[in-house]
């Protein structure tokens, strides 16, 4: 069973727990959404699917081929705690009448600075580089990038070089040393292509590049990032507020504007495709680099799972 904060804070009978999830939550729609599970232990331990099996055909009473079972990547979550200290001085406790709203100014912006270390981890969280933090979706979907002339082992995961993303990723289903030359990548899946001594099959994946120099956004990139997520429509589009304003450019180019609904806490929502559309103020305008086009940003569509 799982339960979003939203839900947590009805359920609080505590003034003060009930006023503190609401603070954090009113500005943050990934936590809005975002449903929560008890987890026993400190790690969180699960398996992800490496590829859908293959179908086959067979006749009645054949023997079925092994290779069509279904493989899974064993994945593991390091469990963290992110939190703020809300201290109140004792000489303001001893010469201020309204104690108690100082306490409530602390704790309001111990929680603001706790939503902000949540939303950017949530984004660029970095195991390695920041010990006891989870790992954020550029983590998370981004992958290894391609190298040449490079020893790859038997199983080994790698997408194409940064921009050239095509929402697919590559097995090594034969090890060896890649060529010095990118290859041509394949993009139906199950598909392979010979790198050097090397070989690669296509694989599902999540990440869709905007080129070698990267480009605007434009709006069949955008269904074309929304159409990798399988299973359904993404339950949020996440963007910086630059490619917000590209978006709401592109619509209105479009003789329309996005869909305005309300959000969970009657906050006014913009959609597109029926899909809210959200701003993280940590994912950066100028960090990811596509060749001679440096100022490139990326755009999350992702489903919240239970």
């Amino acid at each position: 069973m799982s339960l979003t904060i939203v839900e947590a804070s009805r359920l609080a009978t505590d003034v003060l727990k009930r006023g503190l999830l609401e603070s954090v939550v009113m500005d943050s729609p990934i936590l809005q959404q975002l449903p929560f599970i008890e987890v026993v232990g400190n790690a969180l331990r699960y398996n992800r699917e490496k590829f859908p099996p293959p179908g086959a055909w067979y006749a009645p009473q054949a023997p079925w081929d092994p290779a069509t079972a279904q493989e899974f990547e064993p994945m593991e979550a390091i469990l963290g705690i992110v939190g703020q200290d809300a201290d109140v001085d004792q000489y303001l406790r001893a010469t201020r009448a309204n104690v108690q709203d100082i306490e409530a100014i602390a704790i309001a912006q111990a929680a603001k600075g706790v939503r902000h270390a949540f939303e950017n981890m949530f984004i660029n969280g970095d195991p390695v580089a920041v010990p006891n933090q989870p790992a954020g979706l550029r983590n998370l979907i981004g992958g290894t990038a391609w190298q040449d002339a490079n020893v790859y082992a038997l199983g080994t995961i790698v997408v194409p070089t940064e921009g050239l993303e095509n929402g697919f990723r590559y097995e090594c289903v034969d090890a060896g040393q890649s060529g010095m030359v990118e290859p041509t990548w394949p993009t139906v899946h199950g598909d392979t292509v010979v790198d050097g001594a090397a070989e690669w099959v296509c694989r599902f994946g999540g990440h869709l590049g905007s080129g070698a120099d990267g480009a605007i956004l434009n709006l069949g990139r955008l269904d074309h990032t929304i159409d990798l997520v399988l299973g359904g429509k993404p339950d949020m589009i996440l963007m910086s507020k630059r490619s917000r304003r590209h978006l709401q450019a592109l619509a209105r180019a479009a003789g329309s504007n996005l869909e305005i609904g309300t959000g969970k806490l009657g906050q006014t929502v913009e959609f597109y495709n029926g899909i809210p559309v959200y701003v993280n103020d940590w994912i950066p305008d100028n960090l990811e680099v596509g060749g001679s086009g440096p100022n490139c940003s990326l755009i999350f569509a992702f489903q919240l799972g239970t």
